[in-house]
């Protein structure tokens, strides 16, 4: 999940005509735009649909079948059983599984209340824990290899196809547990985990506030605040805020549970920092990590120090937070038909073949587009092995939601390229997922800012700047806020919903600096943000921006450098993150580099205080 938009009010937008915009690319018709999922034709016809239980059997036999087969434990013994073992492995993701997950996923997220969904969900959970549960031993027993041995496979061109699987197989075996109580694990990350968060998403997504004697959507209105007019994102503040502090108890329940939860799997497994199982499951590394919060913490808040400096002077007074990127002049309106018109334009003028994905996209359901009660809030992209690409959003008319599209969009496509991969390597890791995204988010703005006048582009830089800030520098003080809050809550044993919202408040402090008024309340976030529970997923944003923005630099100067976007939205997860971006020529590991990924922030920047001085 990323962000998302909520329809303003037609006080919001009485403001401004409607923007219009030129495509430059001669665009290939397009059949009628779908503005909801398609859910019937791209996947089953209900969550009672007979094609469900159908495809749920056909993969618990095939993991039967392999258990009973290998569960002798002798495939280790040479190198040729070992490689058959491991062709049969890979012949054993090969099912639909993941696509009756993903199903039953989306009809919750379209509808909170589905409870038909939800309990279909919760059975499919326990009744796969239980037949994937058979061959936990598998891959257990590749990990306990000797030292010798690994090395030697990762070595030898016949594993090759494998090498990556089986170096994240030795990797994990360091932290694994035994087989019972690996099952164990598995079989409580329902009722320990799962349950909670869903429960108080599903809380937040039915939940209204009123404003002006309108009722409107929790989430939604969330997000309509960022590009509200100032005297209605404080009425929507105050109702949000309020509404928040109602569900505190809450939320402080199930972000305790969650976080101690992970504290007991990280002590029984043996990881000794908060972050480093997520960094794992990244397929990366802490000197990533530790490189990329120094840059951010550094270099990354001395920028945001500027800019809010800069905002201090425009206004003559401290903004307060939620005024942050607020700016004296507004953009027009811009509606859904024109968002897609111009994403279309930017993704056929860069690449045909990334425009004919989005068209693909837009005529067959593959994206739910608007606000709706009991619908889920922010926006995603959602891809797996044989299943369909969909984007959930909650759009608005306004530029914010056109980044959003982009950002969304530059998913789609990188599940979209990485299908070329064999079926064990078609996923990605959230990290290479977070730079494809913000990387179309620059290939649309620039195709924009060229039809923008003097004004707007003014208008514009201001948007662009707050938005690297949020995704960049806010996004590593989110970081440090959540590992303080998990810090705390596995020495201490609890905390209260205010402290929470107390310890993500400093944290803004510290990268805004003093030139915006922080109250405690602005840290109310953590009680609404999906992204607290995810464990240390908000990190990827911050890299992903920078390393995207190098690649964006990188395409301005060489034309060629498009064929290199490519071959890494096509890399999958056939590696590990660093050599991924090593073969297009970026060290993420090192400072130097990111530090160039803050170049295109500082040049904007000195822009706009140029313009305002």
């Amino acid at each position: 999940p990323i962000n998302n938009s909520f329809s303003m009010s037609k006080q919001a937008n009485t403001q401004a005509k409607k923007f219009s915009y030129t495509p430059t690319y001669d665009l290939p018709k397009i059949d009628k735009i779908q503005t909801e999922w398609n859910l019937k034709d791209l996947f089953y016809s209900s969550p009672n649909d007979p094609k469900i239980d159908k495809a749920v059997s056909a993969a618990e036999k095939k993991y039967k079948l392999f258990a009973k087969k290998y569960k002798d434990r002798s495939y280790t013994r040479n190198d040729s059983t070992l490689l058959k073992s491991l062709q049969d492995y890979e012949r054993l993701h090969d099912t639909e599984l993941d696509k009756v997950f993903v199903y039953l996923y989306l009809c919750k997220e379209k509808n909170a209340n589905d409870t038909t969904a939800e309990q279909a969900l919760n059975m499919l959970q326990q009744r796969a824990m239980s037949f994937s549960n058979e061959i936990v031993f598998y891959t257990l027993e590749i990990g306990k290899l000797p030292t010798a041995r690994q090395k030697k496979l990762l070595k030898d061109p016949i594993f090759n196809p494998f090498h990556h699987l089986l170096h994240g197989i030795f990797e994990t075996a360091k932290f694994s547990l035994s087989e019972a109580e690996e099952k164990i694990l598995g079989l409580k990350s329902l009722t320990s985990n799962s349950l909670w968060i869903s429960g108080t998403e599903k809380i937040l997504g039915n939940t209204t506030i009123v404003v002006n004697k309108k009722e409107e959507s929790l989430n939604g209105a969330m997000m309509e605040m960022l590009d509200a007019p100032k005297k209605r994102r404080h009425q929507l503040w105050d109702a949000i805020s309020t509404k928040l502090q109602d569900l505190g108890p809450i939320a402080e329940n199930e972000l305790t549970a969650v976080i101690l939860d992970k504290k007991i799997n990280d002590e029984l497994r043996g990881y000794k920092k908060p972050y480093t199982s997520t960094i794992q499951s990244f397929d990366s590394t802490e000197k990533t990590l530790h490189a990329l919060t120094e840059t951010v913490r550094t270099k990354g808040y001395q920028l945001s120090h500027r800019y809010y400096k800069l905002k201090k002077r425009i206004y003559n007074q401290k903004l307060s937070y939620i005024d942050r990127d607020d700016y004296p002049k507004r953009l027009p309106e811009l509606p859904y038909e024109t968002a897609v018109t111009i994403c279309r334009d930017a993704f056929y003028s860069f690449n045909p073949i990334y425009g004919e994905i989005f068209d693909e996209m837009l005529t067959g359901g593959h994206i739910d587009v608007f606000p709706k009660k009991g619908k889920g809030g922010g926006a995603f992209c959602i891809s797996t092995i044989n299943c369909p690409t969909l984007l959930m959003l909650n759009h608005s008319s306004d530029f914010g939601s056109l980044r959003t599209l982009a950002h969304e969009m530059g998913h789609g496509i990188h599940a979209y390229r990485s299908k070329i991969q064999p079926i064990l390597y078609q996923d990605h890791s959230t990290l290479t997922a977070e730079t494809a995204s913000t990387f179309f988010e620059s290939v649309v703005a620039e195709k924009l800012i060229q039809q923008l006048t003097s004004q707007q582009k003014e208008i514009y830089l201001n948007t662009s700047i707050s938005e690297k800030i949020g995704v960049i520098i806010m996004c590593i003080a989110r970081y440090e806020a959540e590992l303080e809050i998990h810090e705390t809550i596995r020495t201490q044993g609890a905390m209260t919903w205010q402290d929470m919202s107390s310890v993500l408040a400093k944290h803004f402090k510290a990268y805004c600096g003093s030139s915006i008024n922080i109250t405690d309340t602005d840290g109310l976030s953590v009680i609404a943000k999906t992204h607290y529970r995810r464990n240390f997923y908000q990190y990827s944003y911050s890299l992903g921006a920078i390393a995207s923005s190098i690649m964006f630099e990188n395409c301005i100067r060489d034309e060629k450098y498009k064929d290199k976007v490519d071959l890494f939205l096509c890399a999958g997860e056939k590696d590990s993150v660093e050599n991924i971006f090593k073969e297009i020529g970026i060290n993420v590991s090192n400072k130097r580099i990111l530090e160039q990924g803050l170049t295109l922030l500082e040049k904007e920047i000195e822009t706009l205080e140029k313009l305002v001085n």
